[in-house]
């Protein structure tokens, strides 16, 4: 009995001795209360301005029963707002009670929506309750686009300002164009961060979207064409062709200067009319002076064929080049709709031309001396051959890929980089020689000018144009396309046409999308025929004319603003009165 008093004992010891380990092993307040579960709630939407293009990099902020909510993004970490992405959409998730997802679904707790970014109007919109779904797990809430329109803030005029001083300077050539584009686009930046740091109302563009602006497609295939030219440059074609031009004229001077404008207009619409008139202008000024005329009756038709000419494709002319980029044009497209207008404006050029210079075609020529002639045979022998042969395969090869791009879905660029990588691999010439054959000036230039527009477009200035312009015409497609022709041309003739292009390009994005009957791309037509023939009208109105300038000075002929005005004014006027009579007549 009493051992089995002692067992009992034992045992109770040792449950005691269980219990109390159990109780310090497992305290009570250890025990994790039951947790509520969360729901998602995702929000998705598009930020919009008055044109309905997407607003990239906007501030996006949620609130909740008039609290603001930390939000949370699938490109980025939680914050207390989210970014626009570059078509101007978002999307963000919040972590919410399930009590809280069903008031928001019944309307008893409101959700809003902010957006902000400078230069636009700060908004924010109300979400009805109709607009949330709910499952177990996610709240869904879809949020009509929201519009942002611009405001005009210190950010605006300083923009603004920017440009004019930039087209001032390139204008009258107070610096090289490529130091005012590249002064214009660091002063945009320039401001954007530090002033900008300071007073959000100074912010014109972040440099993640001035990079954005940058049209890549357009610096590779000029890039690649700057490659095609300076190695065919060296093969001595361009001199042989205008020798062969002189021999088919038989001395007759009309006939010598309609080939060799023929075929510099020819040879434009494929490879920059700059490198064009550099081979070929010394060429002809030493063909002038055989037979007894003016070089400048040469070179001045041969520069307004070059500039008519290079309109013709996609790769002619840097104004198509960009509005083929922009637009999302081929070359196809571009040589179906201007090839045609562009042969009857150089029937109408070489019209103007003759009757302006029939005084000095018709003067009794003498028989050009053999020696001078056999000199100017030897200048225009063709020097390589064999580099000759592969660059011209290689040429043919790249336009065919050009016309048939569309198969491809292949941006110029790419097509263009193909070829001249090829070309490159195969002709093997030095790398730092080429390196140095190609204009890196030039395409710095593009490089800063697709930023300021970049600028001027964030802060408003082509959204004003552009409403301007749609309320001037009076939605009529016909009238809007001769009002982008002529001031076009005028302004390509008193600035430059690439810098006035590029900043229009916007404007006939958003008049071609309102305007009725405008999808048939009528109104980019017509910028790229104002920009190209307007740059005729003056020595300053093309890079081309002011090296056939600086070519004709070098040989003691001087040509002033105003001998060039004389024939380029007239020239430009009857090449635009076509262009209009083909708008009107075809769109």
């Amino acid at each position: 009995m009493q051992t089995s008093s002692k067992s009992v004992r034992s045992i109770l010891k040792l449950a005691v001795i269980g219990l109390m380990l159990l109780l310090i092993a497992s305290p009570a307040d250890s025990a994790p209360p039951p947790q509520e579960s969360t729901i998602t709630l995702v929000v998705l939407g598009r930020v919009v301005d008055t044109h309905g293009n997407g607003v990239a990099n906007a501030s996006v902020s949620i609130y909740v029963g008039g609290v603001k909510a930390e939000v949370g993004s699938y490109s980025e970490g939680s914050s207390d707002s989210t970014r626009t992405q570059f078509d101007g959409s978002y999307i963000a998730h919040i972590e919410i009670t399930p009590e809280l997802a069903e008031s928001l679904r019944t309307g008893k707790t409101k959700i809003a929506v902010e957006v902000s970014k400078p230069t636009y109007l700060t908004v924010r919109q109300g979400i009805i309750g109709r607009r949330i779904a709910r499952d177990s797990n996610y709240c869904y809430v879809e949020v009509p686009e929201i519009v942002l329109p611009h405001v005009k803030k210190a950010a605006f005029f300083i923009a603004v300002g920017i440009f004019l001083l930039v087209l001032t300077l390139i204008g009258f050539k107070v610096v090289h164009e490529t130091v005012a584009s590249l002064l214009g686009a660091s002063l945009m930046l320039g401001v954007s961060y530090i002033l900008g740091t300071f007073d959000r109302d100074f912010r014109i563009i972040s440099f993640e979207r001035a990079i954005s602006f940058i049209d890549f497609d357009v610096i590779f295939l000029v890039m690649s064409l700057m490659i095609f030219v300076a190695l065919l440059s060296r093969t001595g074609l361009f001199q042989w062709l205008a020798f062969q031009a002189y021999k088919l004229g038989g001395g007759k001077p009309y006939v010598i200067a309609g080939a060799l404008s023929l075929l510099t207009a020819f040879i434009s619409a494929f490879l920059n009319n700059v490198t064009v008139m550099l081979l070929i202008g010394p060429v002809t000024i030493e063909m002038a002076l055989m037979l007894g005329i003016h070089p400048v009756s040469f070179l001045i038709p041969e520069v307004l064929a070059s500039n008519v000419g290079g309109a013709a494709t996609l790769i002619g002319d840097p104004p198509n080049t960009i509005i083929g980029s922009y637009a999302h044009l081929s070359f196809n497209e571009f040589l179906l709709n201007l090839g045609p207008v562009v042969l009857l404006s150089y029937l109408a050029l070489m019209a103007v031309v003759f009757l302006l210079y029939r005084g000095q075609y018709r003067r009794k020529m003498e028989e050009p001396s053999p020696e001078l002639l056999e000199q100017l045979k030897r200048e225009a022998a063709i020097k390589d051959k064999a580099t000759l042969k592969k660059t011209l395969l290689v040429a043919v090869i790249t336009v065919m890929l050009f016309f048939s791009g569309e198969l491809f879905k292949a941006p110029p660029g790419v097509v263009a980089l193909l070829g001249a990588t090829a070309l490159l691999l195969w002709v093997r010439p030095g790398v730092e020689e080429m390196l140095k054959e190609v204009d890196w000036t030039t395409l710095v230039f593009f490089m800063s000018l697709f930023i300021m527009v970049g600028g001027i477009y964030e802060v408003g200035l082509i959204h004003m144009v552009a409403d301007f312009v749609r309320n001037l015409a009076g939605g009529s497609l016909t009238v809007t396309a001769l009002f982008l022709i002529w001031v076009s041309a005028l302004f390509s003739a008193l600035v430059a046409n690439i810098p006035f292009t590029a900043a229009m390009l916007p404007v006939v994005a958003y008049l071609t999308s309102t305007i009725p009957g405008a999808s048939n791309n009528a109104l980019y037509w017509a910028l790229a025929m104002g920009a190209c023939f307007g740059g005729n009208a003056t020595t300053i109105g093309a890079a081309a004319n002011i090296v056939t300038v600086g070519l004709a000075d070098r040989a003691g002929y001087e040509i002033g603003f105003a001998d060039f005005l004389k024939v380029g004014l007239p020239a430009t006027v009857a090449t635009l009165v076509v262009a209009s009579l083909w708008m009107i007549i075809r769109y």
